[in-house]
């Protein structure tokens, strides 16, 4: 059934509207220490990251995808609990998060333990 409620589609705008700068962010930063491992690989710009290693870049990019992955899941259930009910956060953005998650956080540890 199409909403047509405009308090409900308030509510949506603002939830695709909350959900699009955590994933915004999840993915600017993730993508963001991308570029600074990639200056790591040349000799002549590591000397300006200071005593960064790409062990500890690794291990700062998991803990903040865990972080933000949590975040997104947190405020996803909130919206659907308190103010969207079905219209929002079902299984398949569930799984896209988690998916999501898994696949940049296991792309680190390959980093991390490489």
């Amino acid at each position: 059934m199409l909403e047509t409620d405009p308090e409900k589609l308030d509510g949506l705008r603002t939830y695709i509207d909350g959900k699009m700068r955590r994933y915004g962010l999840l993915f600017s930063v993730n993508g963001g220490a991308l570029a600074i491992a990639k200056l790591m690989a040349d000799a002549n710009t590591a000397k300006l990251l200071g005593g960064l290693s790409i062990r500890h870049l690794a291990l700062g990019a998991i803990i903040f995808t865990i972080v933000v992955v949590v975040d997104i899941w947190l405020f996803g259930q909130m919206m659907r609990k308190k103010f969207l009910g079905e219209l929002a956060f079902s299984k398949p953005g569930k799984i896209i998060l988690v998916m999501l998650g898994a696949l940049l956080v296991t792309s680190w540890l390959l980093v991390f333990v490489g």
